[in-house]
């Protein structure tokens, strides 16, 4: 395993994990749209979801908008990102798995006037970056479910009522 990434390098990469967990937080489609590649692939599987393959920024915002995901006024999340691994591939790309608990907690309404469900996630994330035209992006996003509280899955699909 390399791990000699310049510091700059290191920076930048980790300044754009930083920005995607951000922008799922705040339902920024477009700050996340400038965190891909041309061409990412995003693997929920682990989440009872789908792998999805050479997706283009606006097709991974359209899935992760849904309300499937995290597109719902009534849904809050945090993705908190902790200590991490990094290796330096072979192709130039690099892969950070971090450690990531994520928050999730849904609301009656859209004024968050009371709680309906809350589930929390705790596991790691893999994301995959590479340069493009000088610039670090995230080629891929894989997390990985370790165990979660309350109800997650619940939480995450809801009934019509509550979404």
């Amino acid at each position: 395993m390399c791990t000699d990434i310049a510091h700059s390098d290191y920076l930048e990469i980790d300044n754009i994990a930083f920005e995607w967990a951000r922008s799922y937080d705040t339902k920024d489609w477009e700050r996340l749209r400038k965190c891909l590649s041309p061409s990412t692939h995003l693997d929920f599987r682990s989440l009872q979801g789908d792998l999805h393959k050479n997706l283009s920024p606006d097709a991974y915002v359209e899935i992760l908008a849904s309300a499937k995901y995290l597109g719902s006024k009534r849904l809050k999340t945090q993705h908190f990102l902790g200590s991490a691994k990094w290796e330096r591939l072979d192709d130039g790309s690099v892969r950070v798995t971090h450690q990531i608990r994520v928050a999730h907690q849904r609301y009656t309404d859209d004024e968050l006037s009371a709680v309906a469900n809350k589930g929390h996630a705790h596991g790691v994330t893999t994301h995959w970056f590479r340069k493009f035209e000088g610039a670090w992006k995230i080629e891929g996003v894989a997390p990985q479910l370790d165990f979660a509280e309350y109800d997650l899955f619940g939480t995450l699909n809801p009934t019509d009522e509550e979404s």
